[in-house]
């Protein structure tokens, strides 16, 4: 099984969230003031690649490596919460070519 973790916009980390618990995660999104937010994103990272999907209240998602600085991160603009779900289950799972061949913007 591969290690993932997330991070909610409280700042709080989950080792190995299950759906139901990412899509919570999603939707506490819409519940968030993000000016008086610590994080005003949630996150999920796969830990043996160092990838990681972050998705903001504003539909924008980031996709970056956190082993790869150099790598610009790449991104998306109007992802449903549906879409949202569906790429960090595909990150949760290691499916990595699959989100690299989503069409991102760099």
């Amino acid at each position: 099984m591969d290690l993932y973790h997330s991070t909610d916009a409280r700042g709080i980390t989950e080792l190995n969230p299950d759906a139901a618990t990412l899509r919570r995660i999603l939707d506490e999104l819409d519940s968030i003031d993000t000016e008086e937010a610590d994080h005003p994103d949630a996150s999920l990272v796969h830990d043996s690649s160092g990838w990681s999907i972050s998705v903001f209240p504003s539909g924008v998602v980031t996709f970056e490596n956190l082993d790869q600085p150099d790598e610009p991160p790449r991104y998306m603009h109007a992802v449903s919460r549906n879409a949202a779900l569906s790429l960090w289950l595909d990150l949760a799972q290691g499916r990595i070519p699959k989100l690299q061949s989503q069409p991102w913007n760099h």
